[in-house]
């Protein structure tokens, strides 16, 4: 019996617990930081395949977006870019970042479309004025703005089949500390 109050009462047993329960937290600790690691990657690649999709179909309808989508709703390459700085390589990084700053521009331009031609439409035309310059200028912002978008547009690179998108693909499928 002396030997329990002895060996609970020891610097050994202390020192025991202390060890185990530090080793437990950074256990922890790199399994939480590695998930939100994996959920940033798995959230990248929905991102760029579902911004692929849109631009895909804009195209088939001669660059003609529906003004409600958003290319990049989160936009979250940006925030979490710290996580992949050491997975992927310098190339691989600015391929991506290039990829999400046109994105990121397109959804500017629907944007600032979108506002415009709402301004249009609620313009109140006075009936002393004359109404036939209106049309004209409804017809010269849609062609420039269509331009522009096209021309932006175009310069998009599908990157969900490259092997950087492989690499972000691996991350998010990894499996980290399986036992815990």
């Amino acid at each position: 019996m002396w030997w329990k109050d002895t060996f609970f009462n020891s610097n050994f047993f202390t020192g025991t617990v202390t060890f185990v329960v530090g080793l437990f937290a950074i256990i922890l600790y790199f399994r939480q930081k590695n998930d939100r690691k994996r959920d940033a990657a798995k959230l990248i690649l929905q991102e760029i395949r579902y911004a692929e999709q849109i631009i895909r179909i804009a195209k088939e309808h001669n660059y003609d977006y529906y003004l409600a989508n958003e290319l990049l709703p989160t936009n979250s390459w940006h925030k979490n870019i710290h996580f992949f700085i050491h997975e992927l390589k310098e190339t691989d990084i600015d391929l991506v970042s290039r990829f999400y700053s046109h994105s990121s521009y397109i959804d500017i331009l629907i944007e600032k479309i979108s506002d415009k031609k709402n301004d249009l439409v609620i313009l109140k035309i006075p009936p002393e004025t004359n109404s036939s310059a209106v049309p004209q200028t409804i017809q010269e912002f849609h062609f420039s703005s269509s331009r522009i978008l096209k021309d932006v547009s175009e310069k998009v690179e599908f990157i969900y089949n490259t092997p950087a998108i492989d690499k972000l693909r691996s991350i998010s499928e990894k499996k980290y500390f399986k036992f815990l």
